[in-house]
């Protein structure tokens, strides 16, 4: 038996439904998966009523963004009460500011020639979970830029560029504190991919981190190599903490990480269980 434990889907920067993934696990004989949209728990529900039909195992869970100064700092959590007033009130704020900065991007855009609106983004994304993937995604639709990767410049919306707006900001202390609240388990995903320039975590950023509650570390990851996951292995199990695994899959978006490309035994995720409140 094996698990994908980091996918994405239309709700944040994923190209699929969340029963369309479900599906996909289904053919790429997956048991068990994780639904870890950006700062959403939107497709939970529509994940487990899919997985409960194919009998894959849907772990509710979300991949909130933070923030120490300029660096991006992701947590993943596993296993949360995505019903939790707390969790939903605070999603709620985050949604509602990310549609505001989206339409700031696009005004920027337009004041530097780049003639799209809203609802061209929009269609990108399918509903209104909008991020810069779907504006660069609308960039090259408009004809604007040849792929999506050439909007990430300082002349468009790459971090600090011309039309960038910044994000709501958590700490990781926050984040860490608003999936404990729900009940659910935070890991640090992909510590060696620290946005915005970062630098991989080490473990004294690590542990820093477990002293405000971080209970696991994402090793293995489509962008970690093998002596990469060893590293952060060994760093886990010095300090005591659970171990997880994902692709990291966006789909269309990041058509060179395919779903499964990543996997953690059954083991793994037991004692993820078992680390449950």
């Amino acid at each position: 038996m094996s698990a994908d434990l980091h996918l994405h889907s239309i709700y944040s920067d994923g190209s699929y439904t969340p029963r369309e993934l479900v599906q996909m696990a289904v053919n790429k004989g997956l048991d068990i998966i994780a639904l870890t949209d950006h700062d959403t728990v939107k497709g939970i529900t529509e994940a487990i009523e899919a997985g409960k039909e194919s009998k894959v195992e849907v772990i509710p869970a979300i991949e909130l963004s933070s923030y120490q100064g300029r660096t991006e700092i992701h947590i993943l959590g596993y296993y949360l009460d995505y019903h939790s007033a707390n969790l939903l009130k605070k999603l709620e704020q985050i949604f509602t500011f990310r549609l505001t900065r989206a339409e700031k991007m696009i005004v920027k855009l337009n004041q530097l020639g780049v003639n799209l609106n809203l609802d061209d983004v929009k269609k990108m994304a399918g509903d209104d979970f909008i991020g810069r993937p779907h504006i660069a995604r609308a960039m090259v639709k408009a004809g604007y830029i040849s792929c999506p990767g050439e909007a990430y410049t300082d002349q468009l919306i790459a971090y600090g560029g011309k039309a960038y707006v910044e994000k709501m900001q958590l700490t990781p202390a926050a984040a860490i504190d608003l999936i404990i609240k729900a009940r659910g388990i935070p890991v640090l995903a992909h510590p060696f991919i620290i946005n915005n320039q970062g630098k991989p975590f080490g473990r004294k950023e690590i542990a820093e981190l477990v002293q405000v509650g971080l209970q696991g570390i994402e090793v293995y990851h489509s962008k970690h190599d093998r002596q990469t996951s060893t590293y952060y292995l060994n760093i886990a199990r010095e300090l005591g903490l659970l171990v997880t695994g994902g692709s990291d899959f966006h789909g269309l978006i990041k058509p060179n990480v395919a779903m499964g490309s990543v996997r953690i035994d059954n083991e793994l995720v037991e004692r993820l269980k078992e680390a449950r409140i």
